[in-house]
C-alpha cells in the first residue's frame, strides 16, 4: 500500500470495519518491512530501489512516516465509526 493509498482512504460507514482491518493488517506487515526499508536506503541499494520504484516507500517506512500515516488514518476511521 502506497502512502497515497493510505491517505486516499475515505471513511465509509458501510465498510469501515473492513477499512480498519485492512489498515491494521498493513501496520502489522510494516514491522516486517522496517528492516527491508532501512536496508534499501543504504547507498549501495538505493539505485536498485529507485529503478524498482520502491525507494520512496522504503524511506517512508524507515523513517516511521509510513506507520504515522497509518496511525493517523486508523484514528480518523475509529472516530468516524463511533458516529456511524
Amino acid at each position: 500500500m502506497a502512502m497515497r493509498d493510505i491517505n486516499a482512504v475515505k471513511p465509509n460507514c458501510a465498510k469501515i470495519d473492513w477499512q480498519i482491518a485492512a489498515l491494521e493488517k498493513e501496520k502489522a506487515e510494516n514491522d516486517q518491512r522496517l528492516l527491508a526499508g532501512i536496508q534499501s536506503v543504504a547507498p549501495a541499494l538505493a539505485v536498485i530501489n529507485i529503478v524498482a520504484g520502491t525507494y520512496g516507500r522504503n524511506v517512508a517506512i524507515a523513517t516511521g512516516e509510513w506507520a504515522a500515516a497509518i496511525d493517523r488514518k486508523l484514528a480518523e476511521l475509529r472516530r468516524t465509526k463511533k458516529k456511524c
